[in-house]
């Protein structure tokens, strides 16, 4: 049962066998490990994805676990996503291959990349589907084989990413998107799969 946060938000948990029932998008697979998710490109991905079954409301706060399992993993949590326009739907082709370009150029969504030195470049924040970089850090600090604690969140205008419980950059859209989907991604890089664990999930939103 949810309760409010410090954000004013309700505040609820998601097990490993609630996530288990988001939507699977792209190539891969996710299974339960132990009391975590594991999540894994399998060869001819082009990156996997878990999207919630329900939509959030304008202001939401997303926090969790996660450890790369490989160095090129790169880890991505995106905010508000829906189709375009005044749909809350995320709809994707049969044979979507997780392609990222479907999500950067024609859904609508907050994009936030953390674990993104194998692309060499800092965690971000991207609005699509302009593709906009509205929020930066100025370095990289996450490694594979270490869990680390992964806050986003959106409250009205204002933006942020926490790692460990320190902000590394909040920044404001001045034109917010609406409510959405939330979804967890993973990409490997230069030919070499992702994989992650995932565990204690807490979402909050209004």
């Amino acid at each position: 049962m949810g309760q409010l946060n410090e954000f004013a938000l309700k505040k609820t948990s998601v097990n490993s066998n609630e996530l288990l029932k988001w939507t699977v998008m792209g190539n891969g697979k996710v299974e339960i490990s132990g009391s975590q998710i594991a999540m894994q490109e399998s060869d001819d991905s082009k990156g996997i994805m878990l999207v919630s079954p329900e939509v959030y409301g304008h202001d939401v706060v997303v926090r969790y676990k996660v450890m790369a399992l490989t160095p090129a993993t790169v880890l991505v949590a995106l905010l508000s996503v829906s189709d375009n326009g005044d749909s809350d739907k995320v709809t994707v082709p049969e044979d979507y291959d997780g392609s990222l370009g479907l999500f950067t150029k024609e859904k609508e969504n907050y994009f936030f990349a953390f674990k993104n030195g194998p692309h060499n470049v800092t965690p971000f924040v991207r609005k699509s589907p302009e593709g906009t970089t509205i929020g930066s850090a100025s370095e990289n600090r996450m490694i594979a084989g270490v869990y680390y604690a992964i806050e986003v969140g959106k409250k009205q205008d204002k933006l942020w990413l926490s790692v460990d419980g320190q902000k590394l950059f909040e920044t404001t859209d001045p034109e917010p998107l609406k409510g959405g989907h939330i979804a967890l991604r993973i990409r490997g890089t230069a030919g070499f799969k992702a994989g992650c664990l995932l565990k204690d999930l807490e979402i909050s939103s209004n």
